[in-house]
């Protein structure tokens, strides 16, 4: 091994575990990082919902004549009874809290990003901002009118 060139003590900065907590941003940075760990919650969950519902298919063999709705409704009555469990639906409660913020600051910093010139003037960022909440409004509405159409 080499010998190092100098005989200066190398500087290293001592960086705290507790570095976020001292600037508003970095604490919203954190929790919007923190967001990931309920999106997981929720994946599982949707995994969980998939599985059950494949047992349903496996149990009938796979083929529209073995089909029995009878055994697609008791699994899907197992998710549903899963899904009524009160930890879970705390959890649930907690993951479209996390969803919302995630939502709210990736809207407020869709703007900072896009730089859309109408003419010879960029274009107001709270209409971007505006656009995007107008969007996703509508897009709900039109899923919870499905939902219930169907």
């Amino acid at each position: 091994m080499t010998e190092p060139t100098t005989k200066r003590k190398r500087y290293v900065r001592e960086v705290k575990a507790s570095w976020w907590k001292k600037n508003g941003f970095y604490k919203l940075y954190i929790v919007r990082e923190m967001t990931a760990i309920p999106t997981l919650w929720f994946s599982l969950v949707l995994l969980y919902g998939v599985i059950c519902i494949a047992q349903a298919g496996i149990a009938t063999g796979h083929t529209n004549n073995g089909f029995s709705f009878d055994v697609f409704m008791q699994a899907f009555g197992s998710f549903v009874t899963f899904l009524q469990n009160p930890i879970v639906v705390i959890l649930n409660i907690i993951t479209l809290g996390a969803a919302i913020l995630n939502t709210f600051t990736y809207f407020n910093m869709t703007p900072k990003v896009m730089n859309i010139v109408v003419g010879d003037s960029k274009l107001n960022p709270m209409v971007i901002t505006a656009l995007l909440w107008v969007i996703t409004i509508i897009v709900s509405i039109v899923a919870l009118v499905l939902l219930y159409i169907v």
